[in-house]
């Protein structure tokens, strides 16, 4: 005869399928379950999921220094000071239905991301409506943002500040992104 405790164990074992199924008994115990296997939908987590975030390069990657925006339709900029608000992203889903793509708005500001319509294509931010991007899985956590419908993606340059501008994809940790979510 079986004591309580290991009854009660090898029970527990057949209900999460861990031992075959058998039926306990005992005098003191009787056990019978029938349970249906069922798995509830699970995201991938390389997925983004809609929230406040803050954005930091996988090359200058540390405590206090987030991708961030002071004025609109000036260059979004990474440096070592705490931003605030200004170092904080909302990101959700495009208006673009059927497409994988994200809108980027600046919390303190309440700008847009959008791609700086000259030679360069920095990023900025601004008042009007912002361009959607692609985020897409890289390494480590990491995620590469894609212009839609290019070979372009988000890439830091060290100019006095780390300005981000639109360059060809080549797989560098300046092209690479962390996503941290913010709780307020």
């Amino acid at each position: 005869m079986f004591s309580k405790l290991p009854a009660f164990g090898l029970g527990a074992l057949a209900v999460v399928r861990a031992a075959p199924a058998l039926s306990f008994q005992t005098p003191l115990l009787s056990c019978s379950v029938n349970l249906d296997a069922s798995v509830a939908p699970v995201k991938s987590f390389n997925t983004i999921e809609p929230g406040k975030y803050m954005i930091y390069n996988a090359w200058i990657y540390g405590a206090n220094n987030p991708l961030r925006a002071y004025n609109p339709e000036e260059l979004v900029f990474s440096d070592f000071e705490d931003p605030g608000k200004f170092g904080q992203w909302w990101i959700a889903p495009s208006e673009n239905p059927g497409a994988d793509e994200y809108t980027f708005t600046n919390v303190g500001l309440g700008t847009h991301a959008s791609i700086e319509q000259d030679f360069y294509q920095g990023i900025i931010t601004t008042q009007g409506q912002g361009d959607s991007f692609a985020i897409e899985p890289a390494d480590d956590g990491t995620f590469t943002i894609r212009a839609p419908n290019k070979d372009q993606v988000w890439t830091a340059v060290a100019e006095g500040q780390v300005l981000v501008y639109l360059q060809s994809q080549q797989d560098g940790d300046e092209q690479r992104w962390r996503l941290v979510p913010v709780y307020d």
